[in-house]
């Protein structure tokens, strides 16, 4: 790729702010973004002091987009994978392989673009819904109000029938401490966690219990009733494998939870982020109402209109690469590998973070990636890694939504 001399991991550079005992844990568990974006220039690969296992930050954008692309013969699901799969299941955010691949041909239907699995008017309303209580003059807080929104929007989607609403509005009210909980176990051992008597770790049990009693009862609920909802959970129901099989009670429950990350937390945190950047780039703001005004002639929305909001997806695309709500990518090697002339040992762990540009370089007005109208970056529309804006979406744990693989 760049020409490098092969380097074996044992001259590569340990990463500053580690601690005699406890290595570089601290670090990660505590200072998380801020600690991986200060040892950035320290090199394109650093060791990390994590334990017994061969751990390596990987600082290169490049070599990152090799590593999360791959189709995982090579880079499997990482530690930080296998910590949390107790705690959030083997949804398609966890698992890995062929069943990942059998569990998004599953769900994927309900993600169809010209025909979604769920109520979009419903949603369109709930969105309305929040942005009429904004008053003329008053401060806004966008992070909330996106962490809100998202949420909302995402329990809509997975849960329609009046039979749920009161496991729905459980769910939503637990999601966040439940999420923050099972963040602080993927780097910490939770068995030492868990006997910690604090404020944080009482409510993240208590939500961990009322939110699977929450799943159980919905999804148990769905099974049992023959009507179609029209939404994500409804579908999923009535998925079927190739072999004709239906995903089991445990397997909805994976799915239902991998989705309501996904789609609140990780939704929201890009969603204020968007507003953010857009507030600090009045010319894209200007633009982004520009194409409004054209593309909508003042109506609100629909499915079909996705594909001529072709500047919204560059900003959005930017957001994305600029702001990734995700701080931290792990994968395994499976295998002896070398990526760039680093030659990695079976069973490392590498982390790798979003890839952003430093503060000093960072443009003063937006420059949103090339796109064409159908998402694609740089190079071809057609070809899958040039549809997606995050490296991983090369590989077949792309999210449900994308269109490849199938």
């Amino acid at each position: 790729m760049s020409g490098r001399t092969d380097q074996g991991v044992g001259s590569v550079p340990v990463a500053s702010g580690g601690f005699p005992l406890a290595g570089h844990r601290p670090a990660v568990a505590v200072q998380r973004l801020a600690f991986f974006e200060r040892v950035r220039s320290e090199g394109p690969v650093l060791r990390l002091r994590m334990g017994r296992t061969p751990t390596f930050l990987v600082n290169d954008h490049l070599m990152v987009r090799e590593i999360l692309g791959d189709s995982g013969d090579t880079f499997a699901r990482g530690q930080f994978f296998s910590k949390v799969r107790p705690l959030v299941g083997n949804g398609l955010g966890s698992s890995d392989g062929a069943f990942h691949l059998r569990q998004r041909r599953m769900v994927q239907p309900a993600f169809s673009h010209e025909h979604p699995g769920y109520d979009v008017d419903a949603l369109l309303g709930g969105i309305k819904t929040r942005v009429e209580s904004w008053r003329p003059g008053a401060v806004v807080d966008m992070a909330r109000e996106m962490d809100a929104l998202a949420n909302e929007l995402i329990n809509t989607a997975l849960f329609s029938s009046d039979k749920v609403t009161g496991d729905a509005d459980t769910i939503r009210d637990t999601i966040a401490d439940f999420i923050a909980g099972v963040g602080v176990r993927s780097v910490v051992p939770s068995d030492l966690v868990d006997k910690l008597p604090t404020p944080a770790n009482r409510r993240f049990i208590r939500a961990r219990d009322r939110l699977e009693e929450a799943l159980a009862s919905s999804i148990n609920r769905y099974r049992t009733d023959p009507q179609d909802h029209k939404d994500i959970l409804s579908s999923t129901v009535a998925a079927r494998d190739a072999d004709g099989r239906p995903m089991s009670p445990g397997e909805l429950r994976d799915e239902v939870l991998s989705m309501l990350i996904a789609g609140g937390d990780s939704s929201g945190h890009a969603l204020g982020w968007a507003f953010h950047e857009i507030s600090q780039h009045p010319t894209a703001a200007r633009r982004l109402r520009e194409e409004f005004a054209e593309v909508l002639e003042g109506r609100d929305p629909t499915m079909r209109d996705l594909s001529r909001l072709v500047y919204t997806r560059q900003v959005i695309n930017e957001t994305l690469r600029l702001r990734s709500p995700g701080w931290m990518d792990m994968r395994r090697t499976t295998r002896p590998v070398k990526v760039d002339g680093f030659a990695f040992p079976a069973e490392a762990e590498l982390l790798t973070q979003p890839h952003r540009p430093a503060p000093a370089t960072r443009p003063s007005t937006p420059t949103p990636v090339p796109s064409t109208p159908t998402g694609g970056h740089r190079g071809t529309p057609s070809s899958p890694a040039a549809r997606c804006s995050c490296p991983s979406a090369r590989a077949p744990v792309c999210a449900p939504g994308n269109r490849w693989p199938t």
